[in-house]
């Protein structure tokens, strides 16, 4: 539906008093005017002139007298498969952070790289929860706003967030490694400060504070390295590395994922790694919602799990 047809649409609903439709369901479900209004804690008299405005409203009498009671035309019973429809996606939505049966989009804000770590066991602890949930990726650009705007669920980044609203939870640790293809003609499990300094490298372009900071201390540790291969993505970077003679620092977890995709060697160093944190945040106003807050209590077990048998 295209913006003209929902603003004809929106104007039809101007001119209908929406309570109407509940009462002509309560009438349709209870067979008539008293039980009807027995049930909305109206009066009859207050009933039957909703159903009124109903009749002048759609062409169809609606209801035909029949005995003691009233009976749907065919038109009210087809007018009743759509209204119930209608009403029943309208109270999941309104009742959806309180009812973790109904379905649901969870909405995550990251960079890719932290995607390919985190989202299987998300969306693993998604399914146990509701197999009719959704997780839905949304590429991150600036991660407080994106909090603060509730344009996202959680954010997932690299670095601090510093905003009072907003909550943080350690999902896992990763560090930098150097990384080349196999069977390098040059390096062979291990890499020295000499050659790090001299080889041709890859490397990711970033505006993410953290990655800044990391890239920073790499440039420190390793000024002047040869860049001859830039890119946003660091999967792209991975396939340039194992398919070239090129080095890449890449994240370690990252690339024990993908190094059966991708025919790369994790090369010792006597250079130190840097370490970082891969942190779930979320806005301090979703502990009112049920369902995300019982979300985000699985997904931070889940995580804590995972680093514990990691660890053993």
């Amino acid at each position: 539906m295209d913006d003209k047809d929902i603003s004809a649409s929106l104007n039809k609903l101007r001119n209908l008093d929406l309570n109407l439709l509940t009462v002509f369901e309560a009438v349709y479900l209870h067979k008539g005017i008293v039980h009807a209004a027995k049930a909305l804690n109206l009066t009859p008299s207050s009933v039957s002139q909703s159903i009124q405005k109903l009749r002048n409203t759609f062409p169809d009498p609606l209801f035909i007298r029949n005995g003691q009671g009233i009976s749907p035309t065919a038109y009210a019973i087809n007018l009743h498969k759509h209204i119930s429809q209608g009403l029943n996606a309208i109270l999941t939505g309104l009742d959806f952070t309180h009812d973790n049966d109904k379905s649901r989009v969870l909405t995550i804000s990251c960079y890719p790289f932290v995607a390919l770590q985190t989202f299987p066991l998300i969306l693993k602890e998604l399914m146990k929860i509701n197999s009719s949930y959704t997780l839905k990726h949304l590429p991150l650009t600036d991660p407080e706003d994106t909090l603060i705007q509730h344009r996202a669920d959680l954010v997932i980044d690299t670095g601090p967030l510093f905003n009072k609203s907003l909550k943080g939870i350690r999902l896992m640790s990763d560090t930098t490694v150097f990384v080349c293809r196999k069977n390098h003609p040059t390096l062979k499990k291990t890499i020295t400060l000499e050659q790090a300094l001299t080889m041709p490298q890859t490397t990711v372009m970033t505006n993410a504070s953290d990655l800044k900071r990391i890239q920073f201390e790499i440039s420190d540790s390793l000024p002047d390295r040869p860049i001859v291969f830039t890119s946003y993505n660091g999967i792209n970077i991975l396939s340039m590395v194992s398919s070239t003679d090129l080095l890449g620092i890449l994240p370690k977890r990252m690339v024990e994922l993908l190094k059966d995709s991708f025919p790369v060697e994790i090369l010792e160093s006597d250079i130190p790694a840097i370490s970082f944190d891969i942190t779930m945040y979320y806005n301090k106003t979703a502990k009112s919602d049920k369902t995300l807050s019982m979300i985000i209590d699985a997904i931070h077990q889940a995580f804590s799990q995972a680093e514990t048998l990691s660890s053993d």
